[in-house]
């Protein structure tokens, strides 16, 4: 794909990046953007400069949680896969038995 520069607002900022897919970049500026906005509401006294800190906080947390829970399920998918091949392993021996 081709990189093209976008144009995005976050905070109240303008900044230009770069990005392969202009909507995607834009989903992720809007999405960093609405957390800086929450926390600005709900703490309005705040600098910039902190909200954006506890803003990158709130977004590695659920970065980590997302990546716990994907590991999580790819150990239960996997356990899963191993429990079936086995029982598809038995079923195959008793077939040949059978035969």
């Amino acid at each position: 794909m081709k990189t093209t520069g976008i144009k995005v607002k976050i905070f109240n900022s303008d900044y230009n990046l770069l990005g392969d897919n202009v909507e995607e970049v834009q989903k992720f500026a809007n999405y960093v953007d609405t957390i800086m906005q929450r926390i600005n509401y709900q703490s309005p006294n705040t600098s910039a400069e902190s909200i954006a800190v506890v803003s990158a906080l709130n977004i590695a947390e659920s970065f980590f949680r997302e990546k716990d829970y994907r590991s999580l399920l790819e150990k239960d998918y996997s356990n899963f896969l191993n429990d079936n091949i086995s029982k598809l392993d038995e079923l195959s021996a008793n077939i040949d038995k059978v035969l």
